[in-house]
């Protein structure tokens, strides 16, 4: 009894035996029979299933054949194929090797470009260190109601109605420095008179004598 995975075809492409022969496939779902006639096919696509080559001797139930041989897996344009060659009973004389029961089991593979494409991408993720794909969650800021988002240029307001639109104002010119104070008066002296004064500081008319004081 051998085990096989997926789908295949089995395809009956030989027969030499005197006793019927028969292909029985066991499954999940139930059991199904290939009759051993040569051209005859049987589909199978399960996940896990098992086959078993059996013959029918004369006044007997059937069988398991006393060999079944697999052969080398072979693949070719997209197709996997495998060889099954059986004997069904021993007799005095007869070969153990004989072969009276052959089987072909046929698989169809994905494209070899898709394959290696496969194939690549794994190894690229693989050498790198990283996965296939990553999701990345990038934090967003929250803008405050006063705050102007980042990236959005703030529009300058012009300060006059003579100014272009869209031109920004010009800085206004600092204040003119304040006058300086004007200097105090000199004191009056007996028989001195007070100079007039100078031109911004106070005082506008020329000075007269005093008299002395009694």
């Amino acid at each position: 009894m051998l085990r096989f995975h997926g789908a295949w075809r089995i395809t009956v492409v030989g027969r030499s035996a005197d006793f019927d022969q028969r292909a029985v496939v066991r499954g999940p779902y139930g059991s199904r029979v290939l009759p051993g006639r040569v051209g005859a096919v049987l589909e199978v696509d399960e996940e896990s299933w098992t086959l078993s080559l059996e013959h029918h001797l004369w006044g007997r139930s059937w069988q398991p054949n006393l060999r079944t041989t697999p052969g080398p897996v072979t693949e070719r344009d997209g197709v996997r194929s495998q060889l099954l060659t059986s004997n069904d009973c021993h007799w005095p004389g007869k070969p153990l090797d004989y072969v009276n029961f052959v089987l072909r089991l046929d698989q169809v593979l994905a494209p070899a470009a898709g394959r290696a494409g496969v194939r690549a991408a794994v190894r690229a993720g693989v050498s790198a260190g990283v996965p296939a794909a990553v999701s990345v969650a990038v934090p967003v800021r929250a803008v405050r109601a006063d705050e102007a988002p980042v990236g959005v240029p703030v529009q300058t307001v012009p300060t006059s109605s003579s100014e272009q639109p869209g031109v920004p104002a010009h800085p206004a010119k600092p204040a003119a420095h304040p006058a300086l104070p004007a200097h105090p008066a000199h004191p009056a002296h007996p028989g001195h008179t007070v100079p007039a004064s100078r031109p911004g500081q106070g005082g506008g008319s020329a000075a007269r004598p005093v008299r002395p004081a009694r």
